[in-house]
């Protein structure tokens, strides 16, 4: 080989330990691991690090400060924990660590397992479905507390109930939160709420713990009953971080007693959001139809025309009818004047029968003037019809039914109060005259 290709392939360490970091990471999942605490160190930052041994190993720790929420007992060297660790390694030493999640003391495993196989089992049966969740209801009035009377969850509860909704009553079914039987007794206090259904939603909660503290919450007894409530369930026990086979079978899961009492009850003040929103959006459909609407208007206002326009077309086709009838009757007088005259000529031809064509001549003059009033007549009418129509969209036929025109010192017609001002001079024209008028005051009409 090269001492060129030998070159091209030589890393740095620091290369070399990114490498070996990004394997470790990518490819090794998080584990379970148990052993004992030694060298235990907090630091300033508020990281704890730590070995982890047994008989034969150990292995460097770290546990960060924004897990140390989840750790319930004081952290000392000689204890024996188990850990959730995600292998890692420290870039800058080169060391191999375990970067913990999860601490908790040595023999919780056997609950951890026994919670596991409950899980499997209930899930089996289908109790924890979702769509066996009911709907929590929006407005309720009435609300069941399941949890300890001495318990500072219910306290939390009972004030946020009140201060999100003061006019939400609460039942309380008491019972026992923890210690042998304590799951028994809560699975009949939540059959009571069933059997009484005085409530429309049940809150079960209590204060965080540890594993032991909220075991009972993980009773086969309670989960069935509540699996068969015929209510909706809130469930709010422990903290965040805590999870019971309750979660899973109730139709609402809250991480903490105190946001279980604000998944139950919808705030005034939301409610007067929604409201606000709604009305928001009402408004602006009806502004958008009344926009649509004026638009329309606008529309059928241009298609309009001015009853001055309107009398110029009437005038118009009144003037065509006038000229075509006068010349229909110019035509018809030559026709006739061509028939005399042929009528004439036939007369003098047959000179010895001269009363017979004299009378056939005077029948023929009847039959044409009554043609002719016929056809007069008729033209006639048709010109009374259209001097009608333009009567009645004649101004000054408006006038005599009791209108007037009111005009400016400038002759402009006013069409607005908002035209003219007081003091100003106006004329008021009605169907026999005018009047000269001063304006004194004048009013707008309310819209």
């Amino acid at each position: 080989m090269s001492e060129r290709g030998i070159q091209s392939k030589v890393l740095s360490v620091s290369q070399v330990a990114r490498t070996i970091k990004s394997l470790i990471e990518d490819h090794l999942p998080e584990v379970w691991v148990r052993g004992e605490i030694s060298n235990f160190i907090r630091a300033a930052s508020g990281h704890c690090y730590f070995s982890l041994k047994d008989e034969s190993s150990q292995v460097r720790c770290v546990l960060f400060r924004s897990r140390m929420s989840n750790v319930e007992f004081e952290i000392s060297d000689g204890l024996e924990v188990e850990l959730l660790a995600s292998p890692s390694m420290f870039e800058k030493r080169g060391e191999f660590q375990l970067i913990a999640q999860l601490v908790r003391k040595s023999g919780l495993g056997r609950l951890f397992e026994l919670y596991e196989a409950q899980k499997r089992k209930l899930s089996a049966e289908g109790l924890f479905d979702t769509s066996k969740k009911q709907p929590l209801v929006q407005f309720p009035k009435t609300i069941g507390v399941v949890t300890s009377l001495d318990a500072a969850a219910l306290r939390d509860v009972c004030k946020t109930l009140a201060d999100r909704a003061p006019n939400v009553s609460i039942i309380i079914y008491p019972s026992p939160v923890q210690g042998n039987g304590a799951g028994k007794k809560l699975a009949e206090a939540v059959m009571l709420a069933s059997e009484r259904s005085e409530v429309e939603g049940l809150i079960i909660c209590r204060g965080g713990g540890s594993l032991e503290d909220l075991w009972e919450f993980n009773s086969e007894e309670l989960i069935r009953a509540i699996a068969r409530c015929p209510i909706p369930v809130i469930s709010g026990v422990g903290h965040e971080t805590d999870t019971t086979l309750v979660d899973f079978v109730s139709d609402c899961r809250a991480p903490t007693p105190t946001a279980a009492a604000t998944l139950a009850v919808s705030a005034f003040d939301d409610i007067a959001s929604d409201l606000q929103r709604f009305l928001a959006g009402l408004s602006k459909n009806i502004r958008g139809k009344i926009d649509v609407n004026q638009q329309h208007i606008d529309y059928l206002s241009r298609r309009l025309i001015h009853p001055g326009k309107r009398n110029m077309l009437y005038a118009n086709e009144l003037h065509q009818l006038q000229t075509r009838l006068n010349t229909s009757v110019r035509r018809l007088f030559r026709g006739k004047e061509s028939y005399i005259t042929g009528a004439k000529a036939q007369l003098y031809r047959a000179r010895p029968d001269s009363q017979r064509g004299l009378a056939s001549l005077k029948d023929w003059q009847k039959r044409m003037h009554r043609g002719m009033l016929g056809t007069l007549n008729h033209f006639q009418t048709r010109l009374s019809s259209t001097k009608t129509s333009l009567s009645h969209l004649n101004p000054e036929q408006v006038l005599c039914r009791g209108y007037s025109i009111v005009r400016s010192e400038e002759g402009n017609i006013l069409r607005s109060v908002k035209s003219v001002s007081v003091d100003d001079r106006l004329t008021v024209q009605l169907s026999d005259g005018a009047l000269d008028t001063l304006i004194t005051a004048k009013r707008l009409r309310r819209s």
